[in-house]
């Protein structure tokens, strides 16, 4: 998304939120636009793309959602939005190499699928595969309390500039 004239946020404030996905696919949700009731699954990519995907859905689907709690494949993965959000925009450049976006980033992506490379990671993200090795070695040194502090100041809107 993204235009001059602010109608792609217009548009994200028309749609009613019916269902969050939950902390495990906490990107993800469902929407209803206010004017049309069409059905939106959408996908809320923060850290690297600061982008919202979203594609049209049939009532069933989105029903099925609702009622059974069968979400469509698209943007099931963490790893399939960044794929998405890359082949349509360009990541951000971060002034801090180590910012908890990253960090955070490559910890998810280890933890939804333990055999991705570090030059997938490197592509997906838009840096270099030293880089991710980096990041990758940060965090495995990085204390549970460390964590917490980055995740702290992320949610309180301390967002590292990108």
């Amino acid at each position: 998304m993204g235009d001059h004239r602010g109608r792609d946020e217009q548009f994200v404030e028309a749609v009613k939120v019916l269902l969050n996905a939950g902390l495990s696919q906490w990107w993800l949700y469902l929407g209803q636009c206010g004017s049309c009731q069409q059905n939106w699954l959408l996908a809320q990519e923060e850290r690297i793309y600061d982008e919202h995907l979203l594609v049209k859905i049939s009532q069933e689907r989105a029903d099925a959602a609702l009622d059974a709690g069968k979400w469509p494949d698209t943007f099931s993965t963490y790893e399939s939005v960044l794929t998405i959000a890359q082949t349509l925009s360009h990541p951000g450049q971060f002034l801090d190499p180590m910012a908890w976006s990253l960090l955070c980033t490559v910890e998810d992506l280890r933890r939804e699928r333990h055999d991705i490379s570090e030059d997938e990671m490197a592509h997906l993200l838009g840096i270099s595969r030293r880089h991710v090795h980096r990041l990758i070695v940060r965090n495995a040194r990085a204390s549970i309390g460390e964590r917490m502090k980055g995740w702290l100041s992320f949610v309180r809107g301390n967002r590292s500039f990108h």
